[in-house]
């Protein structure tokens, strides 16, 4: 869309949106809004200036999604809330025009739970993910809920069982052609080695069964709690756990996933980090590089927490079935106790289930529902999720609105708590040869973190590959958003889970002060950052000595050749990072999609052609020619300041050696150099 065809409307009297006319942009709709003021009410003049207002920061090639929004949409700053919010979609949610909304007014990934609905459903629903992040200024990220090794389900039911209290159900292994009523079938023949008289057995975590007797193929309970049975609803023994089953992956869900190339997959009821490894296995070698969350839901998860959340790359606070596998109130102390040891581990946490149950039904929520996600939020929790009260809840829209309201709230009263120098222990890496790299990486998020809570600065950006600085700086919870900028859309949707980052998609330059240019054009275009604006920038960028010692080369090429004598091309960048060594991205880029193999002599000259990588946390004025100062950390982990001259639309001149000296002066001092700057902690 070109800026002549700019679309520019307001209000009309009936509520509905319509271009202003002879309007071309959103100022002269502004103008032609002054002029009909006299027709329109008070209330569609507030309303055309706040959709003018929402247009402005959209860039115009996406404007004409924002006019698709239903009339009762709202749009909210992205920027507005740091903790996420996943939807479960159902058929209360599952039309383009119902996720759109749901994106605008503050949805950041959906959630699709595979035990329910088909997969047209599932898959129209994908596509509709993708045209909203392709054509639309916002930005979703898919979860597929994939069940588990170890869930155990009811059959299917031609009419939906109710169960009253007292009633006699049956489950069984005896598979039949048809059974009455109330029997069904399990789909793991182990259950009845598993149950014993006098269990507890819950269904959908709501229907509770008393376990009186027991054959060699029947389980016979009575009910203690009823409630309407639904077909392949889930099936827990209190206190019991199925153990995982081996083999028993879910082909046809896994499958699914893998071909709508979903970003994360969520496995229930793991008990131990094989499960997850072996996942993982399973998705690599079919090409997926979806990431696993590992939902805890069962006494064994709380005992093997700390291997499982080392093996998933982010955890699930499933509550209802935890509820159903242990004492109801010790569920909120294994909340909070999982929420600190993710974060500390450096994994993104989810808490899930019941923050708004009230809302399936009704309008507005309770106190209590509030309070939950006040909680939630104080634990600092990456993501909440919203499960039945958006996928068949009567009210989606007020249930996302009244989260993203309490979460707003409560974030604004921890910022004003929060230390400045607050941060999570470093995480222990055991992989010895990314040990070096990896406390660098701590070390620049840290000071990039503590920075910018010092310096009240308006965002933290971030330029990364992989997420991994993202991730980082994300896990020390500081109070300004990080936006964060990769080439890799793929990318960009996995880091919609992480608390505070707004992910941007930005191709780099080898040249990175042409990178950075390009992110502030970004910001500039949707009002972001503004002149003045204070900003902290954490980058992996060129500099220092090229190529490495021939036995770091020879070390590396033999790591990754596994022996064969060459290294695959889409392995050499993982090659060259050991040596933290970086070629200019088009070659890269280039190899990591090329098939065949090199030799070393080829990989020894491409070695000593790249550059070391300096990581860099840089404070800034957007737009401004005050001093700045730029702080490097090398990979041997000595801290130094320089101070640098930004001029106006173009690079940093040098630095002259007395202000240098003055800097380092102050650092030894440990007093501020003065008004515009302020000394870092040494955090090495």
């Amino acid at each position: 869309m070109t800026a002549a065809m700019e679309p520019a409307f307001v209000r009309t009297a009936g509520g509905g949106l319509a271009r202003v006319r002879g309007a071309k942009t959103t100022a002269q709709c502004r103008s032609s809004v002054s002029r009909v003021r006299v027709s329109m009410t008070r209330e569609q003049v507030r309303m055309a200036a706040k959709i003018a207002d929402m247009l402005e920061k959209v860039p115009i090639e996406q404007r004409h999604a924002v006019l698709a929004l239903s009339e009762e949409a709202d749009m909210v700053d992205p920027l507005e809330r740091r903790t996420k919010v996943v939807c479960t979609i159902g058929p209360s949610t599952n039309s383009y025009q119902d996720l759109l909304r749901l994106a605008a007014e503050g949805m950041n990934l959906v959630r699709l739970n595979m035990s329910h609905g088909d997969y047209k459903f599932h898959k129209e629903v994908l596509d509709n993910v993708r045209k909203i992040n392709r054509e639309s200024p916002f930005l979703v990220g898919t979860i597929v809920d994939l069940g588990s090794l170890d869930m155990v389900r009811l059959g299917e039911f031609a009419d939906a069982p109710k169960l009253d209290k007292g009633d006699v159900f049956t489950l069984t292994v005896r598979h039949e052609a048809e059974y009455d009523q109330f029997t069904s079938e399990v789909s793991y023949d182990g259950f009845i080695d598993v149950a014993d008289t006098g269990d507890l057995v819950m269904i959908d975590d709501s229907i509770e069964l008393l376990v009186t007797s027991k054959t060699n193929t029947d389980v016979v309970c009575e009910t203690t709690k009823g409630g309407e049975v639904k077909s392949r609803a889930p099936l827990t023994v209190r206190g019991k756990s199925y153990g995982a089953r081996t083999g028993d992956v879910l082909e046809s869900d896994l499958e699914f996933a893998v071909e709508e190339d979903v970003d994360y997959v969520s496995l229930a009821f793991v008990e131990d980090g094989a499960v997850v490894d072996k996942l993982r296995s399973e998705l690599r070698s079919r090409g997926s590089e979806a990431a696993i969350i590992a939902k805890m839901e069962s006494a064994a998860a709380l005992k093997n927490a700390e291997n499982i959340i080392q093996a998933a790359d982010a955890i699930m606070v499933a509550r209802g079935d935890l509820g159903a596998s242990i004492p109801y109130e010790k569920v909120p102390l294994w909340q909070e106790r999982l929420a600190a040891l993710s974060r500390a581990l450096g994994k993104p946490v989810l808490i899930s289930t019941h923050f708004l149950d009230s809302m399936v039904t009704y309008p507005t929520p309770t106190r209590a529902e509030i309070t939950d996600i006040f909680e939630a939020v104080r634990q600092k929790a990456d993501a909440l999720v919203l499960t039945a009260e958006t996928a068949s809840g009567r009210y989606p829209f007020k249930a996302l609105n009244a989260m993203h309201s309490a979460s707003c709230r409560m974030e604004g009263k921890s910022q004003e708590e929060t230390e400045i120098d607050q941060l999570p222990p470093l995480v222990t890496v055991n992989d010895r040869p990314f040990r070096s790299v990896a406390v660098v990486a701590e070390n620049i998020s840290n000071t990039a973190s503590i920075l910018a809570n010092v310096r009240f600065a308006k965002a933290i950006m971030v330029f990364t590959h992989k997420g991994l600085m993202a991730s980082l700086v994300s896990r020390n919870r500081p109070n300004a958003p990080i936006l964060a900028f990769t080439p890799v859309n793929k990318v960009r949707e996995k880091m919609t889970l992480l608390h505070g980052v707004q992910p941007f998609k930005l191709d780099f330059s080898d040249d990175p002060e042409d990178t950075i240019a390009g992110a502030f054009d970004i910001l500039s275009q949707r009002k972001s950052v503004n002149s003045g604006d204070l900003v902290v920038i954490v980058a992996d960028v060129l500099g220092g000595q090229s190529g490495a010692p021939e036995a770091e080369k020879r070390a590396a090429f033999d790591e990754f050749s596994d022996g064969s004598g060459s290294i695959p091309n889409v392995r050499v960048r993982a090659a060259l990072r050991r040596m933290s060594l970086k070629a200019p991205d088009a070659a890269e880029t280039r190899l990591s999609r090329a098939g065949g193999r090199m030799e070393f002599e080829e990989f020894s000259q491409l070695a000593d052609r790249a550059k070391q990588i300096v990581h860099t946390v840089q404070r800034d004025i957007v737009h401004d020619e005050r001093r700045s100062v730029a702080v490097a950390v090398s990979p041997w982990f000595t801290l130094s300041a320089q101070v640098l001259n930004f001029q106006r639309g173009g690079a940093p001149t040098s630095w002259r050696k007395e202000d240098n000296a003055r800097y380092d002066a102050r650092m030894e001092g440990g007093g501020p150099l003065d008004s515009q700057n302020t000394v870092l902690p040494r955090l090495l």
